[in-house]
């Protein structure tokens, strides 16, 4: 017969029943961490100085084996580890030796990029020794995890006055030998579209020499030059790096290039080159990079060359040049006394150039002269900053032509903020970076028409970029370095600007991506893009070049019928720019071309940096707000809407769909969250990102088409067709799913139908919302948003007797907000304790 339970026995159950005070717990794994890591530390202190004891000690390697490779082919891991036998060996390793043969082999296998990280090593001693010479023998085992062989990604860039939406789909190790398959698909604001198939393959087995076939076909808004263009065509290439860190590629592009879409005040230069062009090209690139770290380098030197040979020979194509770049970087780290060790500040400074040298086809030997998609784009937030987006240059009227000859550089200091430290990837910088872009002119400032005519044209021109100040800028501003990109805010002031270029005085946000990894071809035709595999470029030097990669094929017909242009000759292809139809530019053909200490020449700005914080700018300029399209009264106008539901909403409330309202609210709810306990940063990025882009498709869909067309017309039987069917608007024709939904605004209707949840997560602030009371404000405040702005869609997209419909999406989107304001609310409630919230 059982005992009963003492008083001592039940202390023992209510002391296990009780939890531990998390802080003696965190104690505890501290000190069986520290007591692990001690015992590691002298395991490998020992392992260490067996080795050094036996490091001249003879050994042979008897085998390798390579574990869980399943889907890799015997012949190719044969081509890499049979050179380590000692079977294959003149002479016995020493143990030394063998250590580093293996590990060699071992980081070579890593570098396919097929496998985990990190590749384990073990080895083992067999039983018996080398039957010829005696020797122990080692058995060498690698074990690897291959990693997923297909991957897909999707998301969201944002850079270079551009944002995408793209989809990716990675297949690797297709056949076994660390060949990968790379399909890309991505729709943007000035990319309209872009589609992308590569196939790379290691070359004898070698990670570091690869082959890559690729094809892209794609549409891209170029507003600097009132145009788009459409690019069809694909690329081979074979890359490969030396032992001493050189990286060398040489390949072949072949595209067709089609400019269309003009704009109604597209220049005459434009239309001259609007209509279909092949470019057929081989290229070299070499590059070797130095620096501590490509976004942020404190330390270091980047150089890189760059060779495009188009249309010459047996090429084809109807464009013809040899273009060539250099670009340098060079990084020095600036001690500070009594700071040991690394300071955090930095000096860096940058230069690029580059020149296209126009050829002769082999048919006609007369030069064949540049064209604007040919040429070099210079100017932007990340690249010559102070200046707007290819501002510098040769211009025709409001378009930028782009030059054949430039110069850039830049020098930067980087200081690390105070309590931040020099560890972070912040730093505070103070700049300077100018530049000049210049047509190729002869010295008697016209157009050369022979091959002796270019020749002296280029002396000329090369001479002209160091005849007087080139344009440029100042500034300060803060420079983060993310993993994905690097981040800029910059107050930039133009000191000096030549006559015709456009300059930028204020702030400026620029964001480049640089540091991914995209193929060669992309980058060629996108400058925030650089090639798969390459190192990132020099800092602040990422000019926006059009060095399109070259096109195989046939001459196709050109300027037959673009922009209004008759089939026969037209005076304006001549020449570019066109000094007497299109307005003045900066370069040769201008009659007053000099620079003054004023921008401009008629008065100008007043120079230095008490200027930058003047309230002047140039003639006709819009003040800063403007320009960054913060409208104060838009926002005010569209909050009173979103607080007056039942008033009647005017359909162009959103004709200006600005989004810093919208972007306030959101930052508003995040930080009233954080004030109420908890942190919902991450949730609140993803579920706003993914439901307006949810919410804008569904809703884009259901909007109808608009009819801009005129009405038939029954009585006037000429003009009557009784098929007459509704035509789309501009903005459906250029792309959108609606004629009058475009994605930016959805996303301020649904940014500024948030202030309700706003204001209800203020209140929680101060009371619980894991309440009646709470749910009832926030089912109130859901209502209110979803009535808000399913009347806002109904009236900006056009949807009549449609809003129930509407509304049911939008109320989905905004409980999920709900819920989050609930669950971070101080205290707890009924909800949360029977979901287990803590």
């Amino acid at each position: 017969m059982s005992s009963p339970l003492s008083t001592e026995d039940g202390d023992i159950f209510e002391r296990l029943q009780q939890r531990a005070d998390p802080q003696v717990l965190e104690e505890q794994q501290q000190a069986v961490n520290e007591r692990i890591h001690a015992i590691y530390r002298k395991a490998q202190n020992r392992l260490g100085e067996l080795i050094d004891q036996n490091s001249t000690l003879p050994c042979a390697i008897s085998s390798v084996q390579i574990l869980n490779a399943h889907h890799t082919r015997r012949g190719f891991l044969e081509r890499i580890f049979n050179p380590l036998l000692s079977s294959n060996q003149k002479r016995p390793y020493t143990l030394s030796e063998a250590l580093r043969e293996v590990s060699a082999r071992a980081d070579k296998l890593s570098r396919f990029d097929i496998f985990q990280q990190p590749v384990s090593v073990y080895l083992d001693k067999s039983p018996e020794g080398d039957p010829q010479t005696g020797l122990p023998t080692l058995d060498v085992y690698l074990s690897v995890k291959e990693k997923s062989r297909v991957l897909l990604k999707t998301g969201t860039d944002l850079g270079n006055t551009e944002g995408s939406a793209y989809g990716n789909l990675l297949w690797r190790n297709v056949f076994g030998g660390a060949e990968n398959l790379n399909l890309n698909a991505s729709l943007g604001t000035r990319t309209r579209s872009a589609y992308q198939a590569t196939f790379e393959t290691p070359i004898l087995s070698d990670p570091d020499f690869r082959l890559e076939i690729g094809g892209i076909s794609s549409s891209t808004q170029k507003a600097w030059a009132s145009h788009e263009e459409a690019l069809k065509g694909g690329w081979s290439k074979i890359r490969w790096m030396s032992q001493s860190g050189h990286r060398h590629e040489v390949g072949y592009n072949g595209f067709w290039r089609q400019m269309t879409g003009l704009a109604e005040n597209a220049s005459p230069t434009v239309r001259a080159d609007a209509g279909d062009s092949v470019k057929s090209s081989i290229f070299h690139s070499w590059s070797k990079d130095r620096r501590d770290n490509g976004l942020l380098p404190s330390r270091g030197y980047y150089a890189k060359a760059f060779n495009e040979l188009a249309g010459w020979g047996p090429l084809k194509g109807d464009v013809s040049f040899w273009k060539s770049e250099i670009e340098a970087q060079n990084a020095i780290p600036i001690p500070v006394p009594g700071i040991e060790g690394n300071s955090g500040i930095s000096f860096t400074t940058g230069f690029r150039a580059g020149l296209l040298y126009p050829l002769g086809m082999d048919a006609d030997h007369r030069p064949r002269l540049s064209r604007t998609n040919d040429r070099f784009l210079v100017g932007g937030p990340t690249d010559v900053r102070g200046f707007r987006l290819c501002g510098l240059g040769p211009h025709d009227g409001a378009d930028a032509v782009g030059g054949d000859v430039y110069a850039a550089g830049s020098a930067n200091l980087l200081l690390p903020l105070p309590r931040v430290g020099a560890e972070k990837p912040l730093r505070l910088q103070a700049f300077v970076n100018g530049g000049r872009l210049l047509p190729l002119r002869t010295a008697q400032k016209s157009t050369p028409t022979t091959g002796s005519e270019v020749k002296d044209a280029m002396v000329s021109t090369i001479s002209e970029l160091g005849n007087g100040m080139p344009s440029i800028a100042a500034g300060i501003g803060l420079v983060y370095a993310h993993p994905a990109a690097r981040f800029e805010l910059n107050f930039s002031l133009p000191l000096v600007l030549r006559k015709g270029e456009e300059g930028r005085k204020g702030l400026q946000l620029g964001i480049d991506n640089f540091c991914l990894h995209h193929s060669a071809p992309m980058a060629q035709y996108y400058p925030q893009q650089q090639p798969y595999g390459s190192q990132p470029s020099a800092q602040n030097l990422q000019f926006y070049p059009s060095s399109y990669g070259s096109v195989s094929g046939h001459t196709t017909p050109s300027q037959a019928t673009y922009g209004g242009f008759s089939a026969g000759p037209n005076p304006a292809s001549q020449a570019y720019p066109i000094g007497g139809v299109g307005g003045g530019y900066g370069g040769f053909g201008s009659p007053a071309t000099g620079v003054s200490g004023r921008m401009g020449e008629q008065g100008g700005l007043r120079t230095g940096w008490l200027a930058a914080f003047g309230t002047e700018g140039y003639e006709g300029e819009p003040p800063l707000l403007e320009e960054l399209g913060v409208n104060f009264e838009h926002i005010r106008t569209k909050t009173l809407t979103v607080l007056n539901p039942f008033a009647r909403i005017d359909q162009h409330l959103m004709d200006d769909s600005d989004l810093y309202g919208a972007l306030l609210y959101i930052v508003l709810y995040g930080t009233f969250l954080l004030l109420s306990g908890k942190v919902f940063y991450g949730y609140i990025y993803g579920v706003a990102v993914f439901g307006t882009v949810a919410l804008h498709l569904i809703l884009s869909l259901m909007s109808p088409a608009l009819d801009t067309s005129p009405a038939p017309n029954a009585a006037d039987p000429a003009n009557y067709d009784p098929h007459h069917k509704p035509s789309y608007s501009e903005a459906s024709a250029a792309g959108h799913f609606s004629a009058t939904l475009t994605f930016p605004r959805s996303a301020s209707v649904l940014g500024y139908c948030f202030l309700p949840l706003v204001l209800t997560n203020l209140v929680g602030i101060m009371i619980p919302m894991d309440t009646m009371f709470g749910y009832m404000l926030t089912t109130a405040a859901v209502g209110w948003c979803t009535y808000s702005s399913s009347g806002m869609f109904c009236a900006v997209a056009r949807m009549r007797g449609m809003r129930g419909l509407v509304a049911y999406p939008l109320a989905l989107f905004y409980v999920v907000f709900g819920i989050m304001g609930i669950f971070s609310s101080r205290g707890s409630g009924t909800l949360a304790a029977k979901t287990g919230a803590t």
